[in-house]
């Protein structure tokens, strides 16, 4: 299947009532569905200068969101964003800081999403993550 079919199909399924829009409040979930990591600002910057209106996301301006980030190295900004609380460069970082990290900043996880994240990440006697293996799962659940 093409990438556009792809999106086509994203769109259909997003587009419950046959409108020909996605909701607002769903664009966000229906751009992630396809893989693609993105903040609710960064998603609200590309929504404003798409001039998406209160109607929702037509299906060209879907295309026009989710075009752009195929290909996006997401397991690279996963690197570097880890690297920032991997203060002595160990490749490891501890549970805690991870959770306050992915709970409190940006898009922020649930303690429960959090948890279920957790259950997927071996953590190791001193209670720490490898940055590999937190890479790994994030890019895999993305894909």
């Amino acid at each position: 299947m093409s990438s556009g079919d792809k999106i086509a199909e994203a769109f259909r399924l997003f587009d419950q009532r046959g409108t020909g829009y996605i909701p607002l409040q769903e664009i966000g979930t229906a751009v992630r569905a396809l893989g693609h990591i993105i903040t609710d600002a960064e998603l609200n910057v590309m929504l404003q200068r798409l001039g998406v209106g209160n109607k929702g996301v037509d299906l060209n301006k879907y295309r026009k969101l989710v075009e752009p980030l195929q290909g996006t190295n997401y397991a690279k900004q996963l690197r570097e964003a880890f690297a920032a609380i991997d203060r002595e460069s160990s490749g490891y970082v501890s549970a805690l800081e991870l959770r306050r990290m992915l709970t409190n900043l940006g898009d922020k996880l649930t303690d429960e999403e959090f948890e279920i994240l957790l259950q997927e990440l071996e953590v190791d006697g001193n209670g720490r993550i490898r940055c590999d293996d937190f890479i790994h799962v994030v890019c895999s659940a993305s894909r």
